[in-house]
């Protein structure tokens, strides 16, 4: 395949650029005192519990239909002043409710005098199951029209244990440099995939069709990437509720989150088509170049607002694609 030392080289070099200026290069600068204070309101019941110790915050529910929720009224800011929202969190054996936001959450809330207004970002991160400490962080713009604002740590409707410990909240402005570095990035990176791509697409001897359906999986694939989390998470809510007014038993056939499912087929799909592309190339150039796709899309998310690049990502992505390939060469085996 030609350019594959090329791509190889390229990726290696934007991974540790894309490393480095995201250790060294802080997205945000602190502009005012930390506005979080000691005075949280719960309400006691005896099915859930709220222990506030130094450090942070302990919540535990046995009740799903009352959960367990604590807030803080923050004093307000000026409108468009953006507050950066960071914790350290755990949840333990945390079963959602029947809502998509029936979760184990940590949520900014901004009242317009009126009501709260969720069609605004609120949420700092969402949990269910069981996950090890971990560091979140969220900034929210404040809207002109808010007239209150309440920091609120919760089991929505859920039951299980969920801990938070070094829980922050103060006004910041986003780094010049970090604006700069971020554009770079993600230029560099879509770069690197239309380079990827059309290595793949200008192979001798395919058809119209396999280079539209391969360059169809690439856009997908990237388009994903580079929705904002916000959104990713709006998508992902209206999905599931379509799918759970259509079929409630979907849940119990399908348990796994739809997005992982989304990775892994399309990747699958991505595999398979550049198997059948590549039937001159080895198969360990077929395989790097997923490798590489999958590593560069999880990657290029440091830069993705409110989206972050996971491991278990990489590997659902990988195995995907890798088995589209196994597939093509153990069908190709049995013809021969």
């Amino acid at each position: 395949m030609p350019l594959i030392k090329t791509n190889c080289f390229l990726f290696f070099l934007l991974a540790a650029a894309t490393l480095i200026s995201h250790t060294w290069v802080n997205q945000y600068e602190q502009t005012g005192p930390e506005l979080l204070m000691t005075q949280w309101k719960f309400k006691k019941a005896e099915s859930n519990r709220v222990d506030i110790t130094e450090n942070g915050l302990n919540l535990s529910a046995n009740d799903a239909k009352t959960g367990v929720s604590t807030r803080q009224d923050l004093p307000l800011v000026n409108s468009g002043t953006t507050l950066l929202i960071s914790a350290d969190v755990k949840s333990t054996n945390v079963v959602a409710g029947e809502k998509p936001w029936n979760l184990a959450r940590i949520i900014l809330a901004q009242n317009d005098g009126e009501k709260d207004r969720w069609d605004l970002p609120s949420t700092v991160v969402a949990l269910t199951g069981t996950t090890d400490w971990k560091h979140y962080r969220s900034a929210f713009t404040i809207s002109p029209e808010t007239k209150n604002i309440r920091l609120l740590a919760q089991l929505n409707q859920s039951t299980g244990s969920f801990q938070i410990k070094n829980l922050q909240v103060y006004p910041v402005h986003v780094n010049q440099a970090y604006i700069g570095a971020r554009d770079t990035i993600l230029f560099a990176w879509g770069a690197f995939f239309l380079l990827l791509a059309g290595s793949c697409l200008f192979i001798r001897g395919n058809t119209v069709f396999f280079r539209a359906l391969l360059l169809t999986t690439f856009i997908v694939i990237v388009a994903g990437i580079s929705l904002p989390g916000d959104l990713k998470n709006q998508v992902s809510d209206e999905v599931k509720i379509q799918i759970d007014a259509e079929s409630e038993s979907f849940k119990t056939v399908i348990p796994w989150d739809l997005s992982k499912v989304w990775h892994f087929c399309f990747f699958f799909l991505c595999g398979l088509v550049l198997c059948l592309m590549m039937t001159k190339e080895p198969i360990i150039q077929v395989a790097v170049i997923i490798l590489m796709l999958a590593g560069g899309t999880e990657m290029a998310q440091l830069y993705i607002e409110g989206r972050s690049p996971r491991i278990t990502d990489f590997f659902i992505d990988a195995a995907g694609g890798l088995l589209g390939i196994i597939l093509i060469k153990v069908i190709g085996a049995n013809k021969n």
